[in-house]
């Protein structure tokens, strides 16, 4: 499944200055069997595995 994202984030240089919002964004590949409770957990590791130069993401919101 795909969902639609907004958060902001730091660089893994500088984990605790956000410097970075994302107003929105597309993640796929989420399996559908995902509970609702994990998901924004799910979304995060994929964020940040994805992209090695973020260190932290904070304010996570499905849209």
């Amino acid at each position: 499944m795909n969902y639609r994202v907004s958060y902001e984030h730091s660089l893994a240089s500088a984990p605790d200055d956000y410097i970075a919002k994302v107003p929105s964004q597309v993640v796929e590949g989420v399996p559908a069997n995902i509970p609702r409770a994990l998901l924004p957990e799910f979304i995060t590791d994929l964020i940040l595995k994805r992209s090695m130069r973020i260190g932290k993401i904070r304010h996570l919101r499905i849209i």
